[in-house]
């Protein structure tokens, strides 16, 4: 497992699309932090891009008609 950096993968997130990003404290990622990453449709390149730079699975959530991407972080 690798930890990544919140800025890193909010910067990235804009390059997929991401309509919203920010993070919040997680009590089941291994940093104690997620970002949570918001799209418009199924995020499916961003979520396997992530999941193999961490080397742990990320998750992926539908509310209505958008898409969250957790993806473990450590906040600078």
């Amino acid at each position: 497992m690798r930890s990544v950096p919140y800025n890193l993968v909010q910067s990235i997130a804009t390059d997929f699309g991401a309509v919203e990003c920010y993070w919040r404290e997680s009590d089941v990622s291994f940093t104690g932090f997620v970002a949570e990453v918001w799209f418009n449709s199924l995020p499916k390149d961003f979520a396997i891009k992530w999941a193999s730079v961490v080397g742990y699975k990320v998750k992926i959530r539908c509310f209505k008609s958008h898409f969250t991407v957790s993806v473990p972080v450590v906040i600078n």
